[in-house]
């Protein structure tokens, strides 16, 4: 019935239609309650279909398949309403009861949202054990559109992780397979979003910006708002990156105008941290920019996040003062984020220890500065950074150089 309801694009109320209560439908879609003939027949009839068809749903399930259909709800409404430390729990009861039940289908798409609970938890490590177990299962290779899911997904799981150049293998992996689903496939377009993270983290500017045409064609005919806003937002990350300042300006502002707070008040925290980033990193020191982060500050202290999340919003506002001239503010604001810097993905570190570096240069300590640079150097390495690398070796030539 659920299934039915969704396809019709009705929520549980409208099927409802002031008759059945929201709660009713949903314990008659868990099988917690059973339908009477009568409702059976109104239903039926406000979703289109043959009373017999409804009539046939309605037969005893075992326990195990009760017990999943349970499972399967509350780890679903539980990533819906953001609480992804029970989405989590639940998904891996869910997927146990799956294995008892021999349904490799049920198994894999809770391990699949059991995946996503733990990225947006931000335990990287984890979500990367559980990607690969999906992308291993022998149900993954029997289907295209689950083989791209699950490539891109594990694409991600390295992203976050800062081990770049396994998520642009597994992004790249996933983008040529996807050649052959439909076109604006919504699943491509995920391995697109992947791909063009990946290769701008790692530095592969130019190959980014080419997937981004790809992407932005993608996206132009038709795609979900939120989708299309995703979209331009890492088109825009790419062409700050590129310094083209104009480009990423416009790419971002097409995203503001599709990704509101009013929609996905997380997602809108997350883009508008993430503008500001950009700005940053490119020089964009406008107004504009300071309300992006403002923007990001007030949304997180309403909705709460992750350490990360806080991490690198205190990286960004230290940037912030540092390109504004206040060093000595800009260091002391990094001091919390020095401190809890392993729970940072190695990329981020990277770019920790280069505005620390940065701020101790402005302060005439270069000493201090080349211990800061020579560890943002190993950290961009082993991240397959090299661009960034080498923007640390740069800067400690420089201190040499003045020093000589």
């Amino acid at each position: 019935m659920r299934n039915a309801r969704l396809q019709h694009k009705m929520t549980q109320a409208q099927l409802g239609a002031g008759k059945y209560s929201t709660s009713y439908i949903s314990l008659l879609e868990t099988g917690s309650r059973e339908p009477t003939m009568e409702i059976i027949s109104e239903l039926s009839a406000r979703l289109g279909m043959d009373r017999e068809v409804m009539e046939s749903w309605n037969t005893p399930v075992s326990p195990d398949e009760a017990e999943f259909v349970l499972l399967e709800h509350r780890a679903r409404q539980s990533y819906t309403a953001r609480e992804y430390t029970d989405a989590e729990a639940s998904a891996a009861e869910a997927a146990v009861v799956a294995l008892r039940l021999k349904n490799a289908s049920a198994w894999w798409n809770m391990m699949f949202l059991r995946a996503e609970a733990l990225r947006d938890q931000g335990r990287f490590e984890e979500y990367r054990a559980a990607a690969e177990e999906v992308l291993a299962h022998p149900l993954t290779e029997e289907s295209l559109a689950l083989k791209v899911r699950a490539e891109t997904l594990v694409a991600n799981a390295y992203l976050g992780l800062g081990r770049l150049h396994l998520a642009v293998d597994h992004a790249l992996t996933a983008v040529e397979l996807g050649g052959d689903l439909p076109p604006h496939s919504l699943i491509q377009i995920s391995a697109l979003f992947a791909l063009v993270a990946s290769l701008a983290e790692s530095g592969q500017l130019e190959e980014a910006w080419r997937t981004c045409q790809t992407l932005s064609a993608a996206v132009a005919e038709g795609a979900p708002r939120q989708t299309a806003g995703n979209a331009y937002w890492a088109i825009g990350n790419v062409a700050f990156k590129r310094q083209d300042i104009e480009a990423g300006l416009e790419n971002h502002q097409l995203a503001a105008q599709r990704l509101l707070p009013a929609s996905d008040i997380e997602l809108w925290a997350r883009f508008n941290k993430a503008s500001a980033s950009m700005r940053l990193a490119a020089g964009v020191v406008e107004p504009e920019t300071l309300e992006c982060l403002e923007r990001a500050e007030l949304a997180l202290s309403v909705i709460g996040g992750t350490l990360n999340d806080k991490l690198e919003l205190q990286l960004i506002r230290a940037r912030w003062l540092h390109l504004n001239g206040d060093v000595e503010a800009a260091l002391e604001q990094l001091r919390p984020v020095e401190a809890n810097r392993d729970a940072l993905p190695p990329n981020f570190q990277g770019e920790l220890d280069l505005l620390s570096a940065r701020c101790l240069m402005g302060l005439g300590r270069g000493t201090e500065a080349l211990e800061q640079l020579r560890r943002a150097q190993m950290v961009f390495a082993e991240a397959g950074a090299p661009n960034r690398a080498a923007i640390a070796i740069e800067l400690a030539t420089e201190i040499r150089a003045a020093n000589r």
